[in-house]
């Protein structure tokens, strides 16, 4: 969830069609975050994780993975995310984290950032609660996560700037702040924090003693 998403067409919109798709959009960066469409190029035409009942995904073909230094998710690396992170559950609700290949290739720093908000939104329960609420499908489940969405946002990007401190990388802070500082008085994503209140959020947790 860490709309971050712009890719920043990125992390914030695209985070916010994640959340869409879902009905629900976690570095998860978060923030954005939220795994809407996980699709994996290269895979047949079904390639891609099938919505199921009840929430979840199912992934259709093995998917690489990355180690997560944040938390011990399975984090796994997909080429062309439509979404630049992503924080979501399987079909037997095992907890995962996607991350778009080309931003851990491209910008490292910031990928620090997004798996450290992602990892936040699975240990502060913002995955369970979402995947948990937007179990049916169409806009109805949506309706009651809004006014939540904002919270969980500034949430996940102040625990990740907390872990970032723990392993002193303060060049990944510093490269989530600048993200959300693109988007100034733009939301990051649908009824997300505008870029500047997320930039202010990232700041002042870093500057805590």
């Amino acid at each position: 969830m860490v709309r971050v998403t712009e890719n920043f067409g990125g992390y914030g919109r695209r985070l916010s069609a994640l959340w869409a798709a879902l009905g629900v959009s976690l570095a998860i960066v978060a923030g954005s975050a939220f795994a809407d469409n996980l699709q994996v190029p290269g895979a047949d035409v079904t390639a891609g994780p099938a919505r199921k009942t009840g929430g979840g995904f199912e992934f259709r073909r093995k998917l690489s993975s990355v180690d997560n230094p944040y938390c011990a998710i399975v984090t796994y690396v997909v080429p062309d995310l439509t979404t630049e992170a992503s924080s979501t559950q399987t079909a037997d609700d095992r907890s995962v984290i996607v991350i778009d290949a080309s931003i851990l290739k491209s910008e490292p720093d910031y990928a620090h950032f997004l798996m450290a908000h992602e990892c936040c939104h699975h240990t502060l329960g913002h995955t369970k609660l979402t995947m948990r609420r937007s179990g049916g499908v169409g806009p109805q489940p949506f309706y009651y996560l809004r006014p939540l969405l904002k919270n969980m946002e500034l949430d996940a990007d102040g625990c990740a700037v907390r872990m970032l401190r723990l392993t002193d990388e303060p060049d990944a802070i510093e490269s989530g702040r600048m993200r959300m500082s693109r988007f100034g008085d733009e939301q990051t994503g649908a009824y997300y924090p505008t870029g500047n209140e997320r930039a202010d959020n990232i700041a002042r947790f870093a500057a805590e003693e």
